[in-house]
């Protein structure tokens, strides 16, 4: 079926115009340990399978969901992908897996760590700001235009700084991340400490009634 403002053939391509998306966070940071005598699954937002499994197509609802997180990084693109979903979900889910190959990052970035992921996003804004800002200034050079090429100059001076800045608070983001998780992981250290005597005379019951899959 042939979609009325913009074919399948062309949503399959759109990767090609589209660098901004490639600038993907560098390790989308895995939530805290579970505590390793509770396994705390049920606590954990379940993480989009953007990756893992190819074979298996996306449905209605997750690509809504898809297009959700990226309408926050590409607005005009997230909108014309939308405009197709009811008529056919599978293949605009194939266009935003091929086009869009790290926004599943993005999307599991919006469930478990809804602060990091706004940082991201400033930090693509800015990114594009630049790239935009240097691009009029290589143009008002190539044309002689001091004036025009000094204001742009200033500009891109600003956004420089801004982008800086927010680099910094993501970098500051992720410490604070580090320090809670180690914060967490000595705190279960200690409680393994405390309960020294009874854990030991578990883990001997355990052996002695051969119960293998008792963690350790």
């Amino acid at each position: 079926m042939r979609l009325a403002s913009i074919s399948l053939s062309a949503l399959l391509v759109l990767s090609a115009s589209l660098w901004v998306i490639a600038q993907a966070p560098d390790h989308p940071d895995p939530p805290p340990p579970a505590h390793p005598d509770q396994p705390g699954e049920q606590d954990r937002p379940e993480r989009p399978r953007w990756h893992r499994d190819h074979s298996r197509p996306m449905d209605a609802q997750q690509v809504r969901e898809a297009i959700e997180v990226l309408r926050q990084i590409d607005p005009e693109k997230a909108e014309q992908l939308a405009q197709h979903v009811d008529e056919n979900p599978e293949r605009v889910g194939i266009a935003l897996r091929n086009s869009f190959p790290n926004l599943g990052r993005f999307m599991a970035m919006s469930r478990y760590d809804p602060d990091g992921f706004e940082l991201r996003i400033k930090d693509l804004a800015l990114s594009r700001q630049s790239q935009l800002s240097a691009r009029r200034l290589h143009e008002a050079q190539r044309a002689g235009d001091d004036e025009l090429a000094a204001a742009e100059l200033s500009v891109m001076e600003g956004i420089v700084a801004d982008h800086f800045d927010i680099r910094q608070q993501i970098r500051e983001h992720e410490l604070m991340k580090l320090e809670h998780q180690i914060e967490v992981l000595r705190d279960q250290l200690q409680e393994r400490t405390d309960d020294r005597d009874q854990l030991i005379e578990e883990r001997l019951e355990e052996l002695v009634s051969q119960d293998e899959d008792a963690r350790w």
